[in-house]
């Protein structure tokens, strides 16, 4: 089932990052990264940036910046597989965003039994 049905690679960021972070390469390089793991197929993943506008951080409504690097992918991997994936994409995010003071990655499971996809028409999934 893993086959062409993912993963994806979502980064969000706080907006004002921009500024001082070529983001389009380091989306680049996350990208790259994930598929030298050779864990998926690499015709499969989904890259994107989200920045952020509006966001707090603990009690104190801290507006620290921040990166977070989620990639998900179908369940199926094992956790040896998921920390080498999580150890890739932690090479480019502290490359490029060092300075950041808060970088996170998380490798996330996604049910297989409730994830759909559609392409064109038709049902892959």
């Amino acid at each position: 089932m893993e086959g062409r049905f993912m993963p994806h690679l979502v980064m969000e960021y706080t907006d004002a990052l921009a500024e001082r972070v070529n983001i389009d390469q380091l989306v680049d390089d996350l990208h790259r990264a994930a598929i030298a793991t050779g864990s998926f197929d690499p015709e499969a993943l989904k890259s994107r940036a989200v920045p952020c506008g509006v966001w707090r951080v603990g009690a104190q409504s801290d507006r620290s910046e921040f990166v977070h690097v989620e990639f998900r992918l179908l369940a199926g991997r094992s956790d040896t597989q998921k920390a080498a994936i999580s150890d890739a994409l932690t090479t480019p995010l502290r490359e490029h965003a060092g300075h950041v003071s808060s970088l996170t990655v998380e490798v996330r499971d996604m049910d297989t039994n409730s994830y759909r996809k559609w392409v064109g028409d038709k049902q892959a999934m």
